[in-house]
């Protein structure tokens, strides 16, 4: 086998320019498939939970009968279902997500945070790098004693040290000490990203969590409102491991005893009964409701299906140019089975050959592949910029992915080596021991039009057409996301983000900051206006609440129609709606007191015109009343009258159905994190751009230690957004995939044709002797070239559209059978195509026919 790739080394090397174009050639198709593989086994294949992940599932409850309503756990119900689920569980834990300043004075930044009961890692299987992780007396409600588990990202980011364990961090200001490092690549429960502290349940009450509604409460009412003991604090997301015995299906047959404890466990003024599910846990959220992970799966198993393909068009490719080559070499592979040489010693020969320049293009492809991913690394941080967090989802190589690619060499080699091979020492000793290299002469017209390595460019042909046409819907879709007209206007529009809870500030103080920064702004020279909101359209995070009308009530049966909305809720300040470009059609604004005093006798709202067409039909929704489907926790009235209708606007790309506005003021849902548009005059982003560093001094004006986290364009933001981002990476990837194919295509006609001319040089000559003119030689080589492509575009367009169907389910706002696409990109291939052809047909007319007489 040595012997072996010594031999096939020299011939490569007595061949530079097949080798540069075929080792070129496998480090592009092979570095796709090693980049894709890498993030498909770090978001898809890498387990999250360290033991035993097909154990671990999540717990949620929901109104009974429908699939909506959920929401979370109290601490009571934890504990009494974690002691009395023994026939279902082994283990039970609970978990909070939150996030929190770390560190003080101007060096604070606010990260991803998880609050967890004491048994969160053993029962996911985690085991400490350095120290230890927190127990039941620190987990304890109301315990708060302030330590914290750091996971290892953190402890790299600050230095590593030796001492690490044993040191204080401040945490929203408070000290905590550090009594445990986690474990390399521990998340939690999620792929992508992990938190940079683990808190025991025990601090809920003096942390607290920026995604809990809060009232008009500090101090503490407000540590009384965060108390895990109080019996409607809906706080917690459950988490557990199924006894060793039971699958899924087993535990959810079993769950109707379990669901019948729970509901003994609810007040005897509850709305309705709730029921319990039980499912596998999603790989990227982390929400109070099931989300399922089949879209990304989806999008997952088409990128590796659209890398196989751009490798399986490389392969044709190098098949056809080894079939040339092995035309050339007809005869000292004759020479060589004449002399006794077996056949299999010679195809192993061969496959080594194959195998050599699939490992060098191999290699080549890994380090591309790594220096995409790390760069497509960067791209995500940058989404969440005012965040910081632990990635959890690894992309560069190790083990796993060099195996992979290893077999993606060897599938290579396999494909593009075996049947030259074969066909190869399949030969006809005597024929080929005394003829040159060429096309034999008795080739008919439909076999010399079918011949392998024509039917292989077809191939080609074909499935970069699908890889094209995937690659223009993805266009398509980036184009008109961008084109959408999101309802508001983002252009002129500054944004700040401020979170108060990072520096333990209280409603009162904040609400007081942010009216000076307001109100200051307002005086700045060019400002045209100035609000506050707790919810950015575009951003990050999203708070939903279901609301319906006053006089309605949640039917218990669950086939009966829902009264009730979704809505998105966003507490605001006055001048909000001029500040980022939304009209009031109908009513009023919020005023000033309304904003600054929570009225709990008089609650008020504004809906947009969706939500009001959806509730009130047949009735002008000013003046009417609504209500939470879900009663405030604090047993304030649950009444809100209706005063304004505002114009319809988006929060996302997608997620239509809940792209629905309930505004409330801030006094009635004050949250610590809130965002300040100031609206300019103008509209040029280079000089709104140009206003940010007066703005930013005049707002360390106001407070030197203000906790700003981001301070920016809206317009810069709005491109930030992560379904934006998702759509225009599917159509940087998907466009790689096509451009690639598109290469590879036009090389492999352009070989195939050239080497085609190339060996009937004699024809040629002989039809030319005989009278035939140089556009009758063009045309005879361009015709089979048209039709070629013809027949390779009509049955490309057939899967393109088979592909379209499965692409419909992640496109955006494009159609799977989108025509201007697929005729744009079937035009584009096939011209390209027949500009490959044309180069040979013209080279055929300038044989010379004395010459071509004398190639024999």
């Amino acid at each position: 086998m040595i012997q072996d790739f010594r031999f096939a080394f020299r011939q490569l090397f007595k061949s530079p320019g097949f080798t540069a174009v075929a080792i070129t050639t496998l480090a592009l198709a092979i570095g796709v498939n090693s980049a894709i593989f890498a993030i498909i086994n770090g978001a898809l294949l890498r387990p999250v939970v360290p033991v035993r992940e097909k154990e671990v599932v999540g717990l949620f409850t929901s109104r009974e009968g429908v699939d909506h309503d959920y929401r979370p756990f109290t601490f009571a119900e934890f504990r009494e279902l974690r002691q009395n689920s023994h026939e279902l569980f082994a283990d039970l834990a609970a978990l909070e997500f939150a996030v929190a300043g770390i560190g003080q004075d101007h060096d604070l930044k606010r990260s991803f945070v998880f609050l967890t009961s004491d048994n969160f890692f053993s029962m996911m299987g985690a085991k400490p790098a350095l120290g230890r992780f927190y127990n039941a007396e620190e987990a304890r409600p109301n315990a708060e004693i302030a330590v914290a588990v750091a996971s290892f990202s953190l402890w790299k980011r600050m230095g590593g040290r030796a001492d690490f364990v044993g040191s204080t961090l401040k945490v929203n200001g408070q000290p905590y000490t550090v009594i445990g490092v986690a474990q390399d690549g521990f998340s939690g429960v999620s792929a992508l990203v992990g938190p940079d502290l683990w808190l025991p349940l025990g601090v809920h009450s003096q942390l607290g969590s920026i995604l809990e509604d809060s009232d008009d409460s500090s101090g503490e009412e407000s540590a009384r409102l965060h108390d895990l003991e109080r019996p409607k604090n809906y706080a917690l997301n459950l988490m557990a491991r199924l006894q060793p015995d039971l699958t899924l299906e087993s535990a959810k047959s079993r769950l109707p005893v379990l669901t019948g404890r729970f509901k003994a466990l609810q007040p005897p003024d509850s709305e309705f009964p709730r029921q319990l599910r039980v499912v596998k846990p999603s790989r990227f959220s982390i929400s109070t409701s099931p989300e399922d992970d089949g879209p990304v799966a989806l999008i997952g198993t088409l990128l590796m299906a659209m890398a196989g393909a751009v490798l399986f068009i490389a392969c044709l490719n190098l098949a056809n140019m080894l079939l040339a080559r092995g035309t050339a070499r007809a005869k000292e592979v004759a020479l060589r089975l004449a002399l006794g040489a077996s056949r299999w010693r010679i195809v192993r020969q061969l496959l080594c050959e194959g195998l050599l320049l699939a490992l060098i293009g191999g290699i080549v492809g890994v380090i591309a592949s790594a220096w995409f991913n790390e760069a497509l690394l960067r791209s995500m941080a940058n989404l969440i910029g005012s965040m910081n967090f632990s990635f959890a989802l690894k992309l560069r190589p190790d083990f796993i992915i060099l195996v992979a690619t290893f077999v993606f060499c060897l599938l290579a080699t396999l494909l593009f080596s075996l049947g030259p091979a074969l066909r190869l020492t399949k030969s006809d000793l005597v024929n080929d021991l005394k003829q040159q290299a060429g096309e034999p002469a008795r080739v008919g017209r439909l076999s010399r039009f079918f011949a392998p390595r024509h039917i292989l460019v077809m191939v080609q042909i074909a499935l970069s057409l699908v890889l094209l046409f995937s690659a223009g819907l993805f266009l398509r879709g980036a184009l008109a996301a961008a084109a959408l007209d999101p309802g508001f206007v983002a252009a002129g529009d500054i944004v700040s983000e401020l979170d108060f809870n990072l520096v333990k500030r209280n409603p009162e103080q904040s609400r007081r900051t942010v009216f000076q920064m307001l109100e200051r702004a307002r005086q700045l020279p060019g400002v045209q206006t100035a609000a506050a909101a707790s919810m950015l359209p575009y951003g990050d995070m999203t708070s939903t609440k279901r609301i319906m009308p006053a006089g309605a009530t949640m039917p218990n049966d669950p086939k009966a129609p829902d009264p009730g909305a979704g809505a998105i809720y966003n507490a605001i300040t006055p001048h909000y709606f001029e500040a980022i470009g939304v009209k009031i059609l109908r009513g009023r604004d919020f005023t000033q007191d309304e904003v600054e005093k929570a009225r709990k006798d008089h609650k008020v709202a504004i809906i947009d015109e969706d939500l009001a067409k959806t509730l009130f039909p047949n009735a002008d929704a000013i003046g009417q009343h609504v209500k939470f489907t879900i009663a405030p926790t604090d047993g304030s009235p649950n009444d809100l009258e209706i005063v304004g209708v505002v114009s319809a606007h988006r929060h996302d790309l997608q997620n239509d159905n809940i792209n629905r506005w309930l505004f409330v003021p801030w006094a009635q849902a004050y949250t610590g994190d809130m965002f300040l548009h100031v609206r300019l005059q103008t509209k040029d982003q280079r000089a709104v751009a140009g206003f940010i560093p007066t703005l930013r001094e005049s707002w360390r004006n106001t407070d030197p230690d203000l906790p700003l986290l981001q301070l920016a364009t809206f317009t810069d933001l709005t491109q930030k957004s992560v379904t934006l981002w998702t759509i225009r990476l599917g159509a940087v990837l998907f466009g790689i995939f096509g451009v690639v194919a598109l290469l590879l295509a036009v090389v492999g006609v352009y070989g195939v044709k050239a080497y085609a001319v190339a060996c009937r040089t004699r024809e040629i000559g002989i039809r030319m002797a005989l009278g035939a003119r140089r556009r009758d030689v063009f045309s005879l080589i361009m015709r089979q070239g048209a039709l070629q492509t013809a027949l390779a575009i009509a049955v490309g367009i057939l899967l393109s559209l088979a592909a379209g169907k499965v692409l419909a389910q992640i496109l955006y706002a494009v159609s799977a059978t989108d025509l201007p696409t697929l005729l744009g990109t079937s035009l584009l291939l096939a011209t390209s195509a027949l500009v490959a052809c044309f180069l040979p047909a013209r080279r055929a007319t300038a044989v010379n026919p004395l010459t071509a007489l004398r190639t024999e």
